[in-house]
């Protein structure tokens, strides 16, 4: 799907992080590798700190505390309201939706939309353009867009492809009419025969979890996993990542009429640092137009990383308070792919720190 819409923007973005913090080198016991493997894998992979949830805290806790902040901050009043939507693949529960839940803290109108919508690496690009979507509904009103998971509870603890870069994050986007001149383009694709290229077998109604389905067992290459934790098929995800992303971006840029050299930024979904130096060659974008350097300061955290990457970079960004033509691009579970393409001006950004006590 390709789509367009008008004078649709981004004007705030709060990314709310664990305060807990584990470094690569303290869980060296967990893998079967020699200390110096380790250190080749920390560079090479470019592994370091993430930030790590406790065990049941939850997206919604994660988005409650965040909007409360917003609140304070003055960044939108509860009445300015019209739709909520949550991209997650950890749902607090089963039933309810996430997003009723965060409507139930707060005081929002009854006739606010709740959408909670299950992605996971891709699910800022995809609620990002239901929320354009809906926006034309709306009115005057604004779109709360939840992008988080807790992922790292899903991950076992020796399994050395995707501990060392799993983190925890939850963010809250508010995107809304604009009555500037201003064009965005949006491409969503789906490719469900490789849909189980990252999947967690046990927990659903295929497969409930069992004394049987979690006991560990090692794989091919070393990881030690139950089914109810995560298995990812790297070199796969790798490779679509490589092959097929690039041409989203471009057949994005076709429709647009710009050129790679157009955009200023790609603030793509942080899978690894490794991943996307890849990925910047093969769009032939510099590292200073495509950063790449989340996942070993906080970790993946899924539909989370481009709100966490614009928090961290919108200074940089916007250093010279021009207007910017960014292109967001994510890729991951399902297995999907998507891209927005936007004239930005300087949304708020903000990190908050979860405090764990609440």
């Amino acid at each position: 799907m390709v789509a367009s819409y008008n004078n649709k923007t981004i004007s705030a973005m709060y990314s709310v992080l664990p305060t807990r913090v584990i470094e690569f080198m303290d869980e060296a016991s967990n893998y079967s590798f020699s200390e110096s493997q380790m250190r080749k894998l920390q560079k090479v992979m470019g592994f370091g700190s993430r930030r790590v949830a406790l065990e049941g805290e939850t997206v919604s806790d994660y988005a409650v505390y965040g909007i409360q902040k917003m609140l304070e901050d003055g960044v939108f009043r509860e009445s300015e309201i019209g739709a909520i939507i949550v991209t997650t693949t950890t749902p607090d529960h089963f039933i309810p939706p996430i997003s009723n839940i965060v409507q139930g803290k707060f005081d929002f109108d009854e006739d606010v939309v709740c959408i909670d919508i299950s992605q996971g690496c891709c699910g800022y690009t995809v609620g990002l353009t239901y929320a354009l979507m809906t926006l034309n509904s709306l009115g005057d009103k604004k779109v709360l867009l939840i992008s988080g998971d807790v992922l790292s509870s899903k991950v076992s603890t020796r399994d050395r492809a995707s501990r060392p870069i799993t983190g925890d994050a939850t963010t809250i986007s508010v995107i809304e009419n604009t009555k500037s001149d201003n064009k965005v383009y949006c491409s969503l694709k789906n490719d469900g025969k490789d849909a189980f290229a990252v999947y967690i077998p046990a927990g659903g109604s295929r497969m409930p979890i069992t004394p049987e389905t979690t006991k560990e067992e090692e794989d091919e290459f070393g990881n030690w996993r139950g089914k109810q934790h995560l298995v990812m098929q790297g070199d796969l995800v790798f490779n679509i990542i490589i092959n097929q992303a690039p041409v989203m971006m471009e057949e994005l840029l076709e429709r647009s009429g710009d050129k790679v050299e157009d955009v200023d930024y790609f603030v793509c979904h942080q899978s690894s640092s490794f991943t996307l130096k890849k990925l910047a060659q093969r769009m032939g974008v510099t590292e200073e137009r495509m950063p790449r350097d989340i996942v070993p300061k906080y970790g993946n955290s899924s539909s989370a990383t481009i709100p966490v990457t614009m928090c961290e970079h919108c200074d940089e960004i916007f250093a010279d308070g021009k207007k910017k033509k960014i292109m967001f691009a994510a890729f991951g579970t399902g297995m999907s792919l998507g891209a927005v393409l936007m004239d930005l001006e300087k949304p708020v950004c903000k990190f908050v720190d979860y405090p764990h006590n609440k």
